[in-house]
């Protein structure tokens, strides 16, 4: 609570809020995530996310786990459907986006981890005008760093399932080389994991300050709840070379 009572205060300072405009929406988020282990070392995922007149992104990866599993590498591909400013919540708007991410795991206590990530994005983005999307793609690089902090309550609500609370803090940043819309995101997840064998549910909350380049002193905040389903397949049974993976890695 500390953490994200801190993360608040330091964005509100960074933007000058007293000195913008405040624009607040609320939004909901739902995504389905599933993953599978394929060797002692490689897992797969395959994930959803869907916001309301804002974007439906399907997305894979591969993932190469170190023997500690200190570390983590994906690399994958994912394909979204975008809105636009004259669509009127339709997702008529294609992005390509290839990507890789690195997660750093930190084991403080069996209980309680912290995990460091760097992701890229490389994002193309059809172009469009003022009335319809046009032939033709943007390129911009996002650049994304986030820090999680994570704590096993095991079984202590009840025997049937397992119990786990997670909180994220991740800063994104857009560049060129093409223009760029919003060169500042930040955004902050407080998931409630609820696990039982191979199916995790993951309600939360969420909220995301962003910054947009075609009004400096605009601030945008959009808020909301969230439900997250990961589901994680068992091809084989892999007991003395278990690999972990957690729905954060795949916001």
């Amino acid at each position: 609570m500390r953490l994200l009572l801190f993360s608040v205060l330091f964005l509100l300072h960074f933007s000058g809020l007293a000195q913008r405009n405040v624009q607040v929406n609320n939004e909901i988020w739902f995504g389905l995530m599933t993953s599978g282990q394929i060797s002692p070392r490689w897992s797969f995922w395959l994930d959803s996310h869907h916001v309301p007149d804002l974007f439906f992104i399907l997305r894979g990866g591969l993932t190469y786990h170190t023997a500690d599993q200190k570390f983590a590498v994906t690399g994958g591909y994912a394909g979204l459907n975008l809105t636009t400013p004259f669509s009127d919540g339709e997702l008529i708007r294609p992005e390509r986006r290839p990507w890789g991410q690195i997660v750093y795991r930190i084991p403080i206590s069996e209980e309680f981890s912290v995990s460091l990530r760097y992701r890229h994005d490389m994002r193309y983005r059809a172009k469009f005008n003022t009335t319809e999307i046009i032939d033709g793609f943007w390129l911009n690089h996002r650049l994304r760093f986030n820090a999680s902090l994570r704590y096993d309550w095991k079984n202590r609500l009840s025997p049937h399932f397992n119990f786990s609370t997670t909180l994220f803090n991740e800063t994104l940043l857009t560049v060129g080389p093409d223009p760029v819309v919003n060169p500042f995101e930040h955004r902050i997840f407080l998931l409630f994991s609820f696990q039982k064998k191979s199916i995790t549910f993951s309600p939360g909350y969420h909220i995301r300050f962003t910054r947009p380049e075609y009004n400096s002193n605009n601030l945008l905040i959009n808020h909301g709840l969230f439900l997250w389903i990961n589901i994680k397949y068992q091809f084989k049974n892999f007991r003395r070379h278990s690999l972990n993976e957690f729905p954060g890695d795949h916001i």
